[in-house]
């Protein structure tokens, strides 16, 4: 069982389980999810990174004591604190911006990301490696809660458009809530190439890990 963490604090069951139920319906991999205390905001700038660190860190410890839990994701494309739970070597830990560069070097060599911060995750970039192509956002969609209208979607769709006219092969998300709007499925009506999903990468990565790939 993989056992989730989201960054944001919420008591609202849909929006905290909606990343597991996501896996089950793509994957039918069994989660169980938690998130971190004191941020309603999530993470956003480097204070509020520093400040969940060790919130995750001890949520992980936590988390992998519950019966049946076998590896952790940190559900969030910056992947904070995925390094400092590597280094304590206790169990198998994955992050989203992680997953979703590994998924998309396996599907291209000029991996697009899409995403809503002006500049691209450090991670995602250092991961991608030399199959990083471009990156870009709209500076209307800033907010995980821009994206819950139809013109973000058009907004998306057009930065996805002039991806594919510069040249890339595959697109990645950079936000876990594009999963949230099921974007890759309106994408997919009109780009025909591959695109990742990060709720959807991580349950890859936890299928590869349980079959010791």
């Amino acid at each position: 069982m993989l056992g989730i963490i989201r960054v944001l604090t919420t008591d609202d069951e849909k929006i905290l389980l909606e990343h597991g139920e996501r896996m089950w319906e793509t994957d039918q991999i069994q989660t169980i999810t938690r998130c971190i205390q004191d941020q309603p905001n999530g993470i956003y700038d480097p204070k509020t990174v520093a400040e969940a660190v060790p919130k995750i860190i001890s949520l992980a410890q936590e988390l992998i004591r519950e019966p049946g839990v076998d590896a952790i994701t940190i559900s969030c494309a910056a992947d904070p604190a995925l390094q400092e739970l590597k280094e304590l070597g206790d169990f198998y830990v994955m992050g989203a911006g992680e997953c979703g560069a590994k998924a998309a070097m396996q599907a291209g060599r000029k991996v697009a990301v899409i995403g809503i911060t002006n500049t691209i995750p450090k991670n995602i970039i250092d991961e991608l490696g030399g199959h990083f192509y471009t990156y870009s956002y709209s500076p209307n969609l800033q907010k995980t809660t821009d994206l819950f209208t139809e013109q973000a979607k058009v907004e998306l769709l057009a930065l996805a458009h002039e991806t594919v006219k510069w040249g890339a092969n595959v697109i990645l998300f950079a936000c876990t809530g594009f999963s949230t709007i099921r974007l890759k499925a309106y994408l997919l009506k009109e780009i025909h190439i591959p695109i990742i999903d990060l709720v959807e990468a991580q349950a890859l990565g936890y299928k590869q890990f349980t079959k010791g790939g």
